[in-house]
């Protein structure tokens, strides 16, 4: 019986172990399973940093040469149809949606098309004035983003929608929208620059730009939509940084109070008042937006200057910003006239 008791426990012991060694062995096998998956999880974030920092590296990280205005040659030759875009580099269908933009007031979505080019789309009402603006803007020497008026597609893969979901439907459809091009090797250097504080104060270049806020009546000339963009320049090695007013949707309405402002409003951008007068060498401009007070009055010789630049587009020119933004004709033809009335009237002012 002893001899049974001792076999008996000499199996339970060799049971045991051999339980404990395929325990073992499988707890090798989880770890090395889990770390394979780490690895692999470790390996596609860093591809993915990778192509970012690939994306990042397009860009100028460097700080350029602070740059605001250059000259477009002869200004009655351009095409305001296109501005700083053309017919070949229009967004090309079919669309891929990438994420939701949350940033600024205006909902907005990015996407891929059928070429890789990035593009922000821009929904709801400053799609018109944002693309009209964006053409004078540029024709007037200042630097734009390059942007398009679509007046309707469709983009793939759209999902998890919040501010934007009115605007683009269940199947990706949308109406209506302003394609703003987002290049890899442009640097946004997020530099929310001041009228008052920058490398331009005090030149006719700076007074230009004030003059072009009051002329197209944008109210929401505000720090928060300045910004430079980092870019290299023609030779691809030097780099200028651009200082930019970003945000030109507020504009052709009517500047004032909060509860009097306007964008997009023909009725509104005929009546208000451009200029109140000349005082010795300064003219004053009939501004009340949120553009720094100080630009409200510019030298007079800064403003025969931009005149002698703006004074150059013809009616034609005018009018195809309008048509660029998708403006209907009685906008395009109100919209152009009243801009005529303010250009000979800035021209008057400075003796012209």
């Amino acid at each position: 019986m002893k001899a049974i008791k001792n076999d008996c426990r000499k199996q339970q012991i060799a049971l045991v172990m051999l339980l404990a060694t395929v325990l073992f062995a499988s707890a090798g096998l989880a770890t090395a399973s889990s770390a394979g998956f780490d690895e692999k999880d470790k390996k596609e974030k860093k591809g993915k940093k990778s192509k970012k920092a690939a994306e990042a590296s397009l860009a100028p990280q460097a700080a350029g040469k602070p740059a605001l205005w250059q000259s477009r040659g002869d200004v009655s030759r351009l095409n305001l149809l296109w501005g700083a875009g053309s017919e070949e580099r229009v967004p090309k269908p079919p669309f891929t949606f990438d994420k939701e933009d949350v940033t600024g007031t205006n909902p907005k979505i990015k996407v891929i098309d059928a070429n890789g080019v990035k593009w922000n789309v821009k929904f709801d009402d400053e799609v018109n004035s944002e693309v009209a603006s964006a053409r004078l803007v540029w024709a007037c020497g200042y630097m734009v983003e390059e942007s398009y008026f679509i007046r309707s597609g469709k983009v793939a893969g759209v999902k998890s929608l919040d501010r934007a979901k009115k605007f683009v439907g269940a199947d990706g459809s949308f109406t209506n929208a302003m394609f703003e091009r987002r290049p890899d090797d442009i640097a946004r250097r997020n530099i929310r620059w001041s009228w008052e504080s920058n490398p331009f104060v005090g030149s006719k270049e700076l007074s230009g730009l004030a003059i072009l806020v009051a002329m197209l009546n944008n109210y929401d000339a505000k720090i928060e939509n300045n910004n430079v963009l980092g870019m290299y320049g023609e030779d691809k090695s030097s780099v200028n940084d651009w200082y930019i007013l970003s945000d030109w949707g507020a504009s052709f309405g009517k500047t004032g109070g909060v509860f009097s402002q306007s964008k997009w409003d023909l009725k509104d951008f005929a009546s208000q008042a451009f200029i109140d007068g000349v005082s010795g060498s300064s003219l004053k401009l009939h501004y009340s937006g949120k553009m720094g007070r100080s630009m409200r009055t510019v030298p007079v010789d800064h403003a025969k200057w931009f005149a002698g630049v703006v004074g150059q587009l013809s009616d034609e020119q005018l009018r195809d910003a309008f048509r660029a933004a998708g403006a209907t004709d009685e906008e395009v033809n109100g919209f152009a006239a009243r801009l005529r009335q303010k250009i000979n009237e800035l021209k008057a002012a400075t003796g012209q």
